[in-house]
């Protein structure tokens, strides 16, 4: 497991006031790189992971022990990640997506959770700055969306 660990300072690229943002396509744009970056991690795919992230960027995987304390863990397996319902905020070149998630390791559920990824607008394209989340293995029921076809990405 790679853990890189950064910051990135920006200069706010938002729309002068009064300009019209082009918030909804920015959105959709950075839900496409989103499912994209969760297609790469179902794959094992961490070449095109590694593309779509900053240099700089930083992720943090966790497990809380029964006896107290934290765990990073590794993935060798088969695994498989999706999420629904999310809430984006888009301002200039910086994005956020906050997401509840389901986890799969070798076919079955393993657990979910709430997925955060910031994401910086290069260019044309949206890259992951930074992602967190939380490893819930009981919070399945309370989480999964009530329709399933709002479940990203799609397949």
């Amino acid at each position: 497991v790679l853990a890189m660990c950064g910051t990135i300072a920006l200069a706010d690229t938002a729309p002068a006031p009064g300009a019209t943002s082009p918030a909804t396509n920015d959105e959709a744009a950075v839900l496409a790189a989103m499912d994209r970056y969760l297609a790469a991690i179902s794959a094992s795919d961490l070449g095109t992971m590694a593309s779509m992230q900053t240099p700089d960027g930083t992720n943090y995987r966790a497990r809380a022990l029964p006896g107290g304390g934290m765990e990073v863990l590794g993935r060798p397996n088969s695994y498989r990640e999706r999420y629904w319902s999310p809430t984006v905020l888009v301002r200039g070149s910086i994005a956020l997506v906050w997401a509840p998630y389901e986890f799969w390791i070798d076919g079955k559920t393993s657990h979910c959770g709430i997925d955060v990824f910031n994401f910086i607008k290069v260019g044309d394209e949206w890259h992951v700055a930074n992602s967190m989340w939380t490893v819930e293995p009981d919070a399945c029921p309370e989480l999964r969306p009530a329709d399933p076809a709002s479940i990203r990405p799609a397949g």
